[in-house]
């Protein structure tokens, strides 16, 4: 199965061009080139700046899901204004039976996805931490089906090994 969110980059440039007008409008407020007489700039523009700047920073993740064939593929890429200050690209390329667990944490904007992966390091299990921005119900279910259907088939390997 094959799972992307397309829509995360066009929604992101219009966020994008809100928060940046909104942090320009207020940063001629703050210098005085504007007056806005309603409520006090001050207040204004410390309330609502720093959100506008983090939303600006939260790095919004365009992500490809991908488990046909014998592996599993999952792209994350940064997009947004500053994506290209950070290299948070990721790219989990690994055979199907290497997966032991996953966890998703659900947040605000964005979800964490957490791969457990058997591994010949000294461990055993390595974490792979992704995020994932913009999930609606039914990409989180069905990426968790997914995962789902992967694991029970690798425990059912390892029952068919032992026995």
């Amino acid at each position: 199965m094959k799972l992307n969110n397309k829509k995360v980059k066009s929604l992101v440039k219009i966020l994008n061009i809100i928060l940046l007008t909104l942090l320009v409008g207020f940063a001629l407020l703050y210098l005085n080139i504007l007056s806005f007489t309603a409520i006090d700039e001050l207040y204004v523009g410390i309330l609502i700046s720093p959100i506008a700047i983090s939303m600006l920073f939260v790095g919004w993740q365009y992500y490809e899901f991908d488990t046909s064939g014998e592996g599993l593929t999952l792209n994350v890429k940064r997009v947004g204004i500053f994506s290209f200050l950070s290299s948070k690209d990721k790219r989990v390329d690994l055979p199907k039976y290497k997966l032991n667990s996953y966890e998703i944490k659900r947040g605000v904007l964005n979800d964490n996805l957490t791969l457990f992966i058997n591994s010949k390091k000294e461990s055993n299990v390595v974490k792979v931490k992704l995020q994932l921005s913009i999930l609606s119900s039914e990409e989180r279910n069905s990426i968790t089906s997914e995962l789902d259907k992967i694991i029970q088939q690798n425990q059912k390997q390892i029952k068919s090994k032992v026995a």
